[in-house]
């Protein structure tokens, strides 16, 4: 027996299965795939006027591509696409956080604004690939065009700029390292296995009387040809990794108890701290930003982490290339060394950076009289060594025209004598203070870490010391310290844009030069990408404008 609540029920639902039915109630397709059509939408039409594919291909069509098209035959073979379309897709293609070639060939045939940009051309993912690899110079003049028009423009300016480094993965297996001994080893291998190769072939070539194998006299078998090369490989990667322990040691990083590491699958690459934690091989990216609006007007990627050897070659490359000298240049407390406090100097640049050794501002070992002992009250003020936990060197007093220190207790540090030392970022001559009267002292507990040893309290002086010490009086300033802070936003934004938002977290590219050239693709995105969001506004008011007065 069915009730009239479920007869009802039972009729509701009839009525809708009956109303879904219809074919009217859902949206038609407006243009069914098997329709003919008479009048199609172009290319044009599809993309808006205010749609930024549209800024990238007028700004780099505005460009000068004559030294790129000379790299090209013009005489044989098929037309080439030609090098400003390349450079347009693979830009774009890093400005929509595509790196992959085989996802920028699907995109040309699928995605509109792909198919826009070049203008129906589907183009291999080799072929998008070995242009990316080749032509380093064409692309750096490209990369510097667009900075001068950014300068042109007055969205760019060279007077401040922060100079600052980071670290991007290579492409290269964590585990897969060698140092100098493991190199050794399979060298003494080699060897053994060549010797007893050749002990083959003698035997071989005593049967050559009798049996004829077709080989040639001059040449090598093919087994002993590959294990020659390996071992001249092998000898190159020992020579090399001598070289990095010898600069460790420089460092002051013991090689014996942490060897160098050099990475199998990318050599040019080095085991460093990763950015997220941890160790891998690495490459050390470099960025110049000007402070105006934050554009890349220099960029390199440098073997291992000695960023501050390059910063002065770096200033120096803007000049060149832009004719114009900064006058101000931020980076963070590693740039602070006495040869770029020097060449800035020379160079009438003013370096803002956190110094090396700051000088206490309210120092008690600065004193009318250097050679009266620092007061008994103000001897816990006096500055401490954070390792040592004795007196600092700041704790004393140099007398420059008498070229001697004085200690916390007054007596006098004379000069012993200088010598050179061997660091990443130079020579430094250093000459050394010693005292010659320390026993009995009653501060010797407090100065030196054997109070009763023989030789007295040594400090030492660099030829960088008054150029150091000139810079901690500049930074000390408020001013200073002020305009500083801008480093931070300036100096940091772009690797971040670069690793979050074009996904450069990891170079696709294996060995120096392919690392170098894709963060110079990269980099001229990030320009692009900027240059296009501070003109696409006014290209978009622009164009509402002409369609108002149209209508």
């Amino acid at each position: 027996m069915v009730t009239k609540l479920e007869d009802e029920s039972t009729s509701e639902g009839s009525a809708m299965s009956k109303r879904r039915g219809k074919a009217s109630y859902w949206q038609e397709a407006p243009l069914p795939r098997d329709q003919l059509v008479l009048f199609t939408d172009t290319l044009e039409d599809r993309i808006p006027e205010d749609h930024p594919v549209r800024v990238l291909d007028e700004v780099l069509s505005s460009l000068d591509w004559q030294d790129w098209e000379a790299t090209y035959n013009g005489q044989v073979g098929q037309p080439p696409i030609h090098p400003s379309v390349m450079a347009k897709v693979l830009l774009f293609a890093l400005m929509r956080r595509i790196r992959s070639t085989r996802q920028i060939e699907y995109n040309l045939r699928h995605s509109i604004d792909f198919i826009w940009l070049a203008s129906g051309r589907v183009i291999d993912h080799s072929t998008l690939s070995e242009f990316r690899r080749k032509y380093p110079q064409q692309l750096k003049a490209v990369y510097r065009q667009l900075v001068k028009l950014a300068i042109d423009m007055g969205l760019a300016k060279l007077v401040e700029v922060c100079i600052d480094g980071t670290r991007v993965r290579a492409d290269a297996n964590r585990f897969r390292t060698l140092t100098a001994d493991q190199v050794e080893k399979l060298l003494e291998e080699l060897d053994e296995q060549m010797t007893a190769a050749l002990k083959e072939m003698e035997t071989n070539d005593a049967l050559d009387s009798l049996v004829d194998d077709g080989q040639r006299a001059d040449q090598l078998p093919s087994e002993l040809r590959d294990k020659q090369v390996r071992k001249e490989q092998l000898e190159a990667a020992l020579s090399q990794l001598q070289e990095m322990d010898r600069q460790r040691k420089r460092d002051g990083i013991n090689p014996q108890k942490n060897p160098a590491q050099l990475p199998v699958t990318d050599s040019d690459s080095r085991i460093l701290p990763n950015k997220e934690g941890g160790y891998a091989p690495n490459y050390t990216p470099m960025a110049v930003t000007e402070t105006e609006n934050g554009f890349l007007v220099g960029v390199d990627v440098l073997i291992g982490n000695n960023e501050q050897a390059e910063m002065i070659s770096m200033i120096d490359a803007l000049s060149e290339d832009y004719g114009e000298t900064p006058e101000t240049v931020m980076g963070d407390g590693v740039y602070a060394t006495g040869s770029n406090l020097e060449a800035t100097e020379a160079r009438d640049i003013e370096l803002l950076s956190p110094p090396v050794c700051e000088e206490p501002e309210d120092n008690p070992s600065v004193r009318e009289d250097p050679t009266q002992p620092v007061a008994d009250e103000d001897l816990d003020r006096l500055p401490i060594n954070a390792q040592t936990k004795r007196f600092a060197k700041q704790a004393f007093v140099y007398d420059e025209a008498e070229d001697v220190y004085y200690c916390p207790a007054g007596k006098p540090l004379k000069r012993e004598g200088t010598e050179k030392v061997d660091r990443s970022s130079g020579t430094l001559t250093r000459t050394n203070y010693r005292s010659q009267d320390c026993s009995g002292c009653p501060l010797a507990a407090r100065c030196r870490t054997n109070p009763d040893a023989k030789g007295g309290r040594k400090v030492t002086r660099d030829n960088y010391e008054s150029t150091r010490r000139r810079h901690s009086e500049q930074m000390r300033q408020p001013e200073a310290r002020e305009r500083y802070k801008r480093r931070l936003h300036n100096g940091e934004i772009a690797f971040a844009v670069l690793k979050a938002t074009m996904g450069l977290r990891r170079f696709l590219l294996r060995g120096i030069e392919g690392a170098q050239q894709e963060w110079l693709w990269a980099s001229t995105a990030y320009n692009l990408k900027k240059l296009i969001s501070l003109l696409g506004v006014p290209r978009a008011d622009q164009s509402q404008v002409a369609a108002t007065m149209e209508n």
